[in-house]
């Protein structure tokens, strides 16, 4: 446990900061991404993007065996709902008892928020899932943008910002970019996904992250549950 106290010991400063220069760099951090995504559902629309799509696709089923499929269909679990809420849960239960209030709802917000968000984005955009030889899981919803990829992406972007001012902040990132990169390739080899509902996720994702962790900048959530505790 001393471990984790250290890797949590140094995160009272805000994950975002009031001051003009840093709300700027949220605002360009936040509007790239949504530009970004803005533009690959306009070709994914259009459908200007499928022949890629199924090109990188066919790709990845080359490499296909039953070695792998036992090992994929395993390991696109660590990226579910069910793992990531967990893993949420345990990381929210270190903050509670280290009470790093502003971590826990940058942690909270920034993985549910972008859950909702995939969930409300699939309904708008309603792109079937590919079909290009069976499928190894079930899936039942739409495929753009990946929920998948969503949701590991936002956990790993989280806690990248949790521990930005901490000697952690390059440990957040590599293991972060790992395991979402390897989450999502794992819904490809799966033929559940095409290439672009990764991105997307990915995309939409971080602008969540970033928003939030501008927000709880401005708001400072400490300041604002002190204020809510009644006077003695």
């Amino acid at each position: 446990m001393s471990l984790t106290k250290d890797i949590f010991a140094s995160t009272n400063i805000p994950v975002g900061r009031t001051t003009l220069r840093h709300l700027l760099l949220a605002f360009v951090l936040f509007s790239i991404p949504v530009i970004t995504f803005a533009v690959v559902a306009n070709e994914v629309m259009d459908g200007e993007t499928l022949p890629y799509d199924d090109r990188i696709l066919m790709g990845i089923y080359r490499y296909s065996s039953v070695t792998l499929d036992a090992v994929i269909t395993t390991i696109t679990n660590f990226g579910g709902a069910t793992f990531v809420v967990g893993v949420m849960t345990t990381i929210i239960g270190v903050l509670l008892w280290r009470k790093k209030w502003q971590s826990i709802v940058q942690l909270s917000f920034g993985i549910l928020g972008a859950g909702a968000w995939g969930l409300l984005l699939k309904i708008v955009f309603e792109r079937d899932r590919p079909n290009l030889w069976a499928h190894l899981v079930n899936e039942t919803t739409y495929s753009f943008p990946s929920g998948h990829a969503m949701i590991s992406a936002a956990l790993a972007f989280s806690l990248v910002a949790i521990l930005w001012h901490t000697k952690w902040r390059w440990t957040a990132i590599s293991i972060g970019g790992v395991y979402m990169i390897v989450i999502g390739l794992t819904r490809l080899y799966l033929g559940v996904h095409y290439p672009t509902d990764i991105f997307a996720g990915w995309l939409v994702s971080f602008a969540w992250v970033i928003l939030v962790g501008a927000i709880l900048g401005a708001v400072q959530p400490r300041q604002f549950i002190k204020k809510l505790r009644p006077k003695k």
